[in-house]
């Protein structure tokens, strides 16, 4: 059997079907499939009110539930199922609730002769008559049916294929007690007489009038329920009565609605599937239309209610999209540990590079302070050469000069020679005119300006009668001066 297969809990037994096949079974080993039970009406609470059709359905439900509690007489110490029908009104929803109490559910599964852990479905009867309206022609009419069995009894109320109220009456074992007839007998008496006067004997006379006493009170129920929804969907009245008792009809049931203005076609359910009642196959496609996705009306009271998979319950989702969560977190987390991990290692390589760095320029300062200090050597070094030079240089100059003057002027050059070396002076030429004089062209660092005055003053220190010099040129960087000296006719001190 396929998925789409319902089970329908019955008092007797189980029927399965699957749109096409029933099938009777005296157990309940079905119970993958989709199962659903028909709730009497006696256990079933109803209450009817008007809202704003501008509640949402969340909190529609809400008030529906505090409404029944309220105003609907449940009682807060009992758990109950609680669900609804609402109508649109315009403005308002007409809200019919319906409450069943966990107790007299378990009641009334306790009677089946079969062991139930699950109730997918829970219904009320009445709603079922909707799955007879498969045409669009069909949903153009307003009818009663009257349903009768020995527990539950009830008139409801359709407006172009569509439930819009009922009215429960009594069943054939209240009737039982109220006339004190038994019920095979009363049973018997409505098929075979229905409610025709002629149709019962004289000694059954008191019988007859006792159960239409009754009846008669159960059809002014249904006909004031009838011209109460006149106002509320606008009902002009009834055009069908349909007879839901095992596909019998009641005869003589016309005359309670003439008494009431009414004149409708009265006939008996006679539809049924194979060796299943007519009422039984209401039933069976309404469950499996239900449970097949049609969009009939529905209340679903049940307190078994099959455990769904793990992924319809919100938690399960929240723990779901949590994990999911923790996941991408701890992907994340890997991510930038392994990211940061790079970083280090790179930034371990990079500050070994700068400490190698560090090492090599330490190494390459060092050297540099070692080149300067050097530097600063040779450089003192340079300059005490080439001041040495410069004597050198004078010297050399002025030993040619020397080879050519007599022994007799040496005295004059030697006392000259000794005063150019004392101030690390330069001459460029000498001429010695005589004996007693001679000139010479001093050279002098132009830092040393001062050093030609001193040469010219140690000279006359000497005893030299005159040493002048015409002026003192800067060019090119140094000092030149032309020095006119003449000696005198003592011996030169020394």
């Amino acid at each position: 059997m396929s998925k789409e297969t319902i089970v329908l809990l019955e008092r007797e037994h189980t029927v399965v079907y699957d749109g096409q096949t029933i099938l009777f079974e005296k157990s309940n080993k079905h119970s993958d499939f989709f199962s659903a039970l028909s709730i009497p009406l006696k256990y079933i609470y109803s209450f009817s009110f008007k809202i704003s059709s501008s509640v949402s359905d969340d909190e529609l439900s809400m008030q529906t539930e505090l409404k029944m509690y309220k105003e609907g007489g449940l009682d807060t110490q009992k758990e109950y199922a609680i669900d609804f029908i609402k109508y649109d009104l315009g403005d308002e929803f007409l809200v019919e609730a319906f409450a069943l109490s966990l107790d007299d559910f378990n009641q009334y599964i306790a009677k089946l002769p079969y062991k139930t852990e699950v109730v997918d479905f829970a219904f009320a009867r009445f709603l079922a008559y909707e799955t007879l309206y498969e045409t669009e022609e069909s949903k153009t009419s307003n009818d009663l049916y009257i349903y009768i069995s020995e527990e539950e009894a009830f008139g409801a109320i359709y407006k172009n294929g569509r439930y819009i109220g009922h009215r429960n009456i009594n069943s054939l074992s209240a009737i039982s007690k109220r006339t004190g007839l038994e019920l095979v007998k009363l049973k018997e008496y409505l098929v075979e007489k229905g409610f025709k006067r002629d149709n019962y004997d004289l000694e059954e006379t008191l019988i007859l009038d006792a159960i239409l006493d009754v009846f008669s009170k159960d059809i002014e129920k249904i006909v004031y329920s009838i011209n109460h929804k006149r106002g509320l969907f606008g009902l002009t009245g009834i055009d069908k009565v349909y007879i839901d008792f095992n596909g019998e009809e009641l005869k003589g049931i016309e005359e309670f609605f003439i008494q009431y203005g009414f004149e409708p076609l009265i006939e008996p359910l006679t539809q049924h599937k194979e060796q299943a009642s007519p009422s039984l196959s209401v039933l069976l496609d309404y469950v499996f239309n239900i449970h097949n996705g049609a969009d009939f009306q529905s209340i679903n009271l049940t307190h078994l209610p099959r455990k769904k998979p793990l992924y319809y319950y919100t938690g399960f989702k929240y723990l779901i999209e949590t994990l999911i969560v923790m996941v991408l977190l701890f992907a994340v987390f890997l991510s930038v540990e392994y990211y940061l991990n790079q970083q280090e290692e790179e930034l371990k390589y990079l500050n070994k590079k700068v400490q190698a760095q560090k090492k090599k320029i330490e190494k390459l300062s060092l050297h540099v302070k070692k080149l300067k200090k050097k530097n600063k050597t040779l450089l003192a070094e340079k300059k005490a050469l080439q001041e040495k030079v410069f004597v050198y240089d004078t010297t050399f100059k002025v030993i040619p000069m020397v080879e050519r003057v007599s022994v007799k002027r040496q005295k004059m050059m030697n006392d000259v020679v000794k005063v150019l070396k004392k101030y690390h002076l330069n001459a460029s030429e000498i001429h010695q005119k005589d004996e007693n004089s001679f000139e010479i062209l001093l050279i002098s660092k132009a830092n040393k300006r001062s050093t030609i005055s001193k040469f010219m003053q140690d000279l006359l220190n000497m005893g030299y009668k005159s040493v002048v010099t015409q002026d003192i040129v800067y060019e090119k960087g140094v000092y030149k001066s032309k020095i006119h000296i003449d000696k005198v006719g003592h011996d030169v001190k020394r």
